[in-house]
């Protein structure tokens, strides 16, 4: 059975730009963070976006929050256009979008409590303090932690239990959808496990839909049901999770999964560091060619002229390759 689509993003772009000078500033540099970008998150999904450093996951998913206003395009939640509400209505469906950060600690205030931290979104959109201590205290048990010692502050806590924390505190206007912004990669592995794991099961028992970001492929094999690839801003693979790991069919994304085998040390290991490495300047041959041709040891001279678009496969695989797609 097909679950309908809570998530649809079309056609979306944004640049970020750096201007100089005093009185008359003028464009200096400018950056394309999401390019012209498309995918639909069914309901009760788990999406997995991976890519290095400045490949556009955050902000991809900031846009999709409207943390972050595109360029252009489209966003539609559950059918509705989000950029064309009101910042009064917006603010009611944040209730519904959610989002979890990389590193738990700086997102709480160290000023406020465990407590205070959680119950705060709730006393914003007008829930009475009794009721709001009252959710806290299921919030915490929800996330494993003991609603005895929510007078603590922040810092008294481990990373893994600050991860709670935070997780607990995006659960507290009970969201249909979580923006997981690389919510594991500041903790130890042996923690990381447990908090996929309890986000596993939240997601079971919630209905949650997940939009999970990382830099690990092996970590989104795991826990995602369908993977996109980005690399500086562009999709270039897309697919089930199994698939796009086990099978990887862009050259970047064998690259960006090579780096990861780092126990083996062997000469692929270090050809698809160099490859993968995302260095100044060697994005493109040319600013019409294909953005990784200039570090693919795979292009043939489609690659320089034009830059192939995502192509849909057999069943959900994706990818932008002219070795795949033809030129």
């Amino acid at each position: 059975m097909t679950r309908p689509a809570l998530i649809e993003v079309r056609s979306v772009n944004k640049t970020f730009s750096v201007s100089k000078g005093g009185l008359f500033r003028r464009p200096a540099a400018s950056t394309k963070a999401v390019n012209d970008v498309s995918l639909t998150i069914a309901k009760g999904e788990i999406l997995g976006c991976v890519g290095g450093s400045g490949s556009g996951k955050s902000t991809l998913g900031r846009i999709i929050l409207r943390l972050i206003e595109p360029d252009s395009g489209e966003v539609r939640y559950g059918g509705t256009d989000l950029r064309a509400l009101s910042r009064e209505q917006m603010r009611q469906y944040r209730r519904r979008l959610q989002i979890v950060f990389q590193d738990p600690l700086q997102s709480l205030n160290p000023r406020r409590t465990v407590a205070e931290n959680i119950a705060r979104p709730l006393l914003n959109f007008g829930v009475a303090t009794v009721a709001a201590n009252r959710r806290v205290d299921e919030l915490l048990e929800l996330v494993g932690l003991d609603p005895r010692q929510s007078y603590r502050y922040p810092h008294e806590y481990s990373g893994g239990q600050c991860q709670r924390i935070a997780i607990a505190r995006a659960l507290a206007l009970e969201p249909e959808f979580l923006f997981l912004d690389e919510p594991v990669s500041a903790l130890d592995v042996s923690i990381q496990a447990q908090i996929l794991n309890l986000l596993a099961e939240l997601r079971k028992k919630l209905d949650l839909t997940f939009l999970f970001v990382s830099h690990d492929l092996k970590i989104i094999k795991q826990f995602c049901d369908r993977t996109m690839v980005m690399y500086r801003g562009c999709v270039l693979e897309e697919g089930s999770s199994q698939q796009v790991y086990a099978e990887p069919l862009h050259p970047f994304t064998r690259d960006f999964l090579g780096t990861v085998l780092h126990l083996r040390k062997d000469s692929r290991w270090e050809q698809a560091a160099e490859r993968a490495e995302d260095l100044e300047g060697t994005a493109g041959l040319t600013g019409s060619g294909c953005i990784y041709a200039g570090n693919c040891a795979e292009r043939f001279e489609p690659c320089t002229r034009s830059a192939p678009a995502l192509t849909a496969l057999t069943g959900e695989r994706g990818v932008a390759c002219f070795r795949h797609s033809g030129p």
